[in-house]
């Protein structure tokens, strides 16, 4: 039985998603592997509704299919596709932090700050994974500081879609190092209350990220 641990604010789902997506991205289950919700049940001592749940994340991010008769398949990753994700999240989060630059509060902004601080940690303690829980917490803060649930939604369908791909670039302290750069840049925009650079700088954040997101998917799977 493998030991699953939940983070605050996290989800049991949620971290069984990340744990089959490195199963996936790495190679461990090839395209065309069976994924069963018992036996996963049974691999990590949960019952199988946070599995179902783990599934259908992976489903939409297209790194399994389901299909009649057969259940739940691994698929081949679709570089393309996860490119016009990131895409798409490029847009999307820049618009947040565009608005957040306006609307976020002094109080958001000084969570923000802490997070930051957290992420530093977790860098320099080569921590990847805790990195990119951190991170997430960091991207979830300004999304939030919209005041626009409508677009809240949009964009966390779209994160959701992304995340299995995300977390893997971390595991380099170059990608961390850079990441912790933009960040700083992101949080000056934002007390400057400079909604245009605020949305340059997190367009320039998240297509470095899409480079790194695509770089490690060529090397596994070109």
């Amino acid at each position: 039985m493998k030991p699953l641990q939940v983070e605050r604010g996290d989800t049991l789902a949620n971290v069984l998603r990340r744990h089959i997506a490195d199963d996936i991205l790495s190679g461990k289950c090839e395209p065309g592997t069976r994924l069963d919700e018992r036996s996963l049940a049974n691999e990590y001592g949960v019952s199988r509704t946070p599995v179902r749940e783990a599934l259908q994340q992976l489903a939409a991010a297209g790194l399994v299919s389901s299909k009649p008769h057969s259940g739940t398949i691994v698929q081949g990753v679709e570089i393309e596709r996860v490119a016009s994700l990131c895409e798409a999240s490029i847009l999307l989060e820049s618009l947040c932090a565009k608005l957040a630059a306006s609307r976020i509060s002094a109080v958001e902004i000084g969570r923000l700050r802490k997070i930051h601080e957290q992420c530093e940690t977790l860098h320099k303690s080569g921590d990847a994974e805790g990195y990119a829980l951190a991170n997430r917490k960091f991207h979830s803060a300004i999304i939030s500081g919209t005041q626009n649930t409508d677009l809240i939604d949009a964009v966390e369908f779209c994160r959701l879609r992304i995340a299995p791909f995300q977390r893997a670039p971390f595991q380099s302290a170059d990608r961390r190092a850079e990441s912790q750069k933009e960040h700083k840049r992101i949080i000056e925009a934002l007390e400057a209350r400079d909604a245009a650079k605020a949305e340059q700088m997190m367009s320039e954040h998240l297509s470095a990220a899409a480079v790194a997101i695509d770089d490690h998917l060529q090397n596994f799977f070109s």
